[in-house]
């Protein structure tokens, strides 16, 4: 029985509960900081992940006439890969303060929001993605997989309307939504094209007779 038909509704539904999992409160508040981190769903996941591909050398004739240690090494950019990942995901932090933003997992950055004059939310399928603009047209991005995301983006609304300097709807906002809608409205036209010339070759098979 072939089930690849389900292979696009098992992503999706697989990248939803991941979406519903780390949506879920991550969000440490203190009299100095708000704290915002990932679910360690996903960290577990991809340790998970990496011992699958460590456990690949060792299934039976998975090596085939390979020695299963090379075999084994072979695989090593990938699982160190995802556990990596995993550390990443573990680590990263974004603290919200009074007067600037910390970002980062092993080499942490701080902003001041002095320098933000501007922030965007991106609208995806599954999730979202805060986009911070800054001072000499720099763009900060964080994950709509953070938990409490509604609560980031809030907390950095109440932050820039304190600044005296906080601009909204700035140029760089602007520009970069005006380019999502040209890209956008470019897919729609390769997507009807592409259907277009599928359905132009598809009629001509059947008038040679070639489709029954």
């Amino acid at each position: 029985m072939h089930l690849q038909f389900l292979t696009p509704a098992m992503t999706t539904l697989t990248l939803t509960v991941i979406c519903a999992v780390c949506a879920r409160s991550h969000h440490q508040v203190s009299k100095e900081a708000d704290t915002f981190s990932f679910s360690p769903f996903v960290g577990y996941l991809m340790i998970g992940i990496g011992l699958l591909i460590c456990s690949v050398p060792l299934w039976p004739g998975a090596a085939g006439e390979v020695p299963r240690m090379e075999f084994f090494w072979a695989f090593s950019p990938f699982w160190l890969a995802t556990f990596t990942a995993s550390a990443y995901f573990f680590r990263y932090r974004v603290i919200v303060r009074h007067d600037s933003l910390t970002y980062g997992a092993f080499i942490r950055r701080v902003v001041l929001f002095s320098e933000v004059i501007d922030f965007d939310v991106i609208q995806g399928r599954q999730s979202s993605e805060l986009w911070v603009y800054l001072r000499g047209g720099k763009r900060l991005e964080f994950s709509g997989l953070l938990g409490d995301f509604d609560d980031l983006r809030d907390l950095v609304d109440d932050r820039l309307a304190e600044q005296p300097g906080g601009q909204h709807d700035s140029t760089e906002k602007l520009r970069d939504q005006e380019q999502r809608k040209q890209d956008n409205r470019d897919v729609a036209w390769f997507s009807y094209v592409g259907l277009g010339i599928v359905g132009v070759v598809l009629l001509v098979l059947w008038r040679m007779g070639l489709l029954h």
